[in-house]
C-alpha cells in the first residue's frame, strides 16, 4: 500500500500533509470552488467516529463568490452561488497506475459524492453519485456509477470517454466497497470486491487515453442543477469516507526532485532521475507540479512523442525529418527533473533507427549547470534494431533547481528527408 495517499481517517484532525481541504489558505486547486449553485467551504469537513465527513448545508448566510458560474452550458447567463455549501478534499501526493479502493456511503440529497483523481491536464472520474436525486424521473441516479476521461488539455475540458452502468444498490443506503484498478492499457472497476466493468486502451485509442500521467485523488460534493437542487429540508447530508487505500504498481512511483544543497553529499542526496519522464511515459511531479516533455512550435514537426516504437513502456520520442530543416529541433524535459551531483556520471541512451535513415548525430545538453555533452555518432549503426549508446562526462558542480536534459538534432546532423529515428530510456547514473 502507498501511505502517501492512502488513509484510514481514524484520528482527527484530517492530516494536512497528506489532504488538501479546498479553499484552506485560500488555495484552490484548478481554481474550482464547486458547481453552483453550491460553493465549497472548509468548514464543513470534520473525521468523526473513524469517517471522513464531507457535509453539504443549507447556509445562505455564507459569503458566496460573487461571480457566476458557467460550467452547465445550457445556462447561458451561468449560475449564482446561493444558498448551499459543499466540500472537497484533495491529496498533496500523486501516484502512477495502481489499485485505488475506498469505502463510503453517498449522500442522500440531490448532491454529488464523487471520487475522481486530476493530472496534468486530465481527469479520471471513478464515480459521480447522486444519492437521491431532487428530480424523481431519474431514480437511476441512486445507483448508477457513473465514470469518465477528460482532456483538460483542450477548452472546456471534453469528455474522451465515459460509461454508466447499474448497480444492484442504492448508494446511499448503505457502505459500500468501490475500486479501480489502473494500468498502462486498461481501466478495471470492482463494486464489493466484484468486477463490474472493463476498459481497454486499445478500444477508446490513444487520443482518448489521456491518463498516462500521475494523478492526485480527490473525493468531493456538489450541486449538479441538472439532475435539481436540494432546498432547505433536504440539508445536512453527510458523505461518509471509512478510508481511501492505493496499491502501488511496481516500477511506477512518483519520485518528486530533491534538490541538492552544497553541503550534501552523493550519499545524502545519490544521483537521480525521473524514469517516466526519461521514458516518454507521460508527466512527472517537479516541485508541486506535474510537467511533461515541451517541444516548441517550430520543433514539432520534426520531434514527437510516439507509441509507434517504444523500447520500454508504450512511448519514445520521434524525430522525423518531412522536410528541410533549417537550424534545429529540439526537445526539452520538465524544468528541474535532474538532480545530480557534481563528479562523474554516465549518461544512456536507447536509439533505433528506420532504414535509410542517414542523421548523423543527436546532441544531449543539461542546462543548469549549462553542460554539453559529446555528440552521439549514429554513421554506420545498423538499422531496424534498439541499441544503446553511452559516455560518461564530468559535472564539475550539482544540478540546480531548473536542470534537465534537451535533445537536440542540428540541421548539419539532420540527414536527408524522410530519416527517422526513435529515442527511449535516456538515463543519467
Amino acid at each position: 500500500m502507498n501511505p502517501n495517499v492512502s488513509d484510514e481517517f481514524e484520528t482527527a484532525p484530517l492530516d494536512a500533509d497528506k489532504w488538501l481541504i479546498q479553499g484552506t489558505d485560500g488555495v484552490l486547486k484548478s481554481n474550482w470552488i464547486g458547481r453552483a449553485p453550491s460553493q465549497f467551504s472548509t468548514d464543513n469537513v470534520r473525521i468523526e467516529d473513524g469517517l471522513l465527513k464531507l457535509q453539504a448545508r443549507w447556509e445562505p448566510d455564507f459569503e458566496f463568490a460573487k461571480k457566476r458560474d458557467f460550467s452547465w452550458k445550457e445556462m447561458k447567463e451561468g449560475l449564482a452561488y446561493e444558498n448551499i455549501t459543499t466540500a472537497a478534499v484533495i491529496c498533496k501526493n500523486e501516484f502512477l497506475y495502481g489499485y485505488m479502493e475506498i469505502r463510503c456511503k453517498a449522500a442522500d440529497a440531490s448532491v454529488t459524492s464523487a471520487f475522481w483523481a486530476t493530472g496534468s491536464k486530465t481527469e479520471l472520474d471513478v464515480f459521480e453519485f447522486s444519492g437521491r436525486p431532487k428530480q424523481r424521473h431519474k431514480l437511476h441516479l441512486e445507483s448508477e456509477l457513473w465514470s469518465s476521461i477528460h482532456d483538460w488539455s483542450k477548452k472546456g475540458g471534453p469528455t474522451t470517454w465515459t460509461d454508466r452502468l447499474q448497480l444492484d444498490f442504492k448508494v446511499a443506503e448503505g457502505f459500500h466497497v468501490y475500486g479501480l484498478d489502473w494500468d498502462p492499457e486498461y481501466l478495471k472497476f470492482y463494486a464489493d470486491g466484484k468486477l463490474v466493468r472493463t476498459v481497454l486502451r486499445r478500444e477508446i485509442g490513444d487520443e482518448a487515453w489521456v491518463i498516462t500521467g500521475p494523478i492526485a485523488i480527490w473525493v468531493d460534493s456538489e450541486t449538479f442543477p441538472w439532475h435539481g437542487i436540494p432546498d432547505k429540508d433536504d440539508l445536512p447530508v453527510d458523505y461518509e469516507i471509512d478510508y481511501i487505500r492505493v496499491w502501488q504498481k511496481p516500477d511506477y512511483e512518483v519520485r518528486p526532485r530533491e534538490i541538492a544543497s552544497e553541503e550534501s553529499t552523493p550519499a545524502d542526496n545519490p544521483p537521480s532521475t525521473q524514469e517516466a519522464s526519461f521514458g516518454f511515459e507521460g508527466p512527472i511531479r517537479v516541485g508541486d507540479q506535474q510537467e511533461d516533455w515541451w517541444i516548441a512550435e517550430d520543433s514539432r514537426p520534426y520531434f514527437q512523442i510516439s507509441n509507434e516504437k517504444p523500447l520500454t513502456g508504450r512511448q519514445s520520442l520521434k524525430f522525423s525529418h518531412p522536410s528541410r530543416l533549417d537550424e534545429r529541433a529540439v526537445a526539452f524535459a520538465p524544468n528541474g527533473c535532474l538532480n545530480i551531483p557534481a563528479g562523474e556520471h554516465l549518461l544512456s541512451v536507447n536509439v533505433w533507427l528506420e532504414p535509410n535513415c542517414s542523421t548523423k548525430r543527436i546532441n544531449v545538453i543539461l542546462d543548469d549547470p549549462w553542460y554539453e555533452l559529446k555528440p552521439f555518432d549514429l554513421t554506420g549503426l545498423a538499422t531496424g534494431e534498439w541499441i544503446t549508446l553511452s559516455q560518461t562526462f564530468q559535472r564539475q558542480a550539482a544540478s540546480g533547481t531548473k536542470d534537465r536534459p534537451r535533445v537536440i538534432v542540428t540541421a548539419e546532423d539532420a540527414g536527408n528527408v524522410g530519416s527517422v529515428l526513435f529515442i527511449d530510456d535516456l538515463s543519467i547514473r
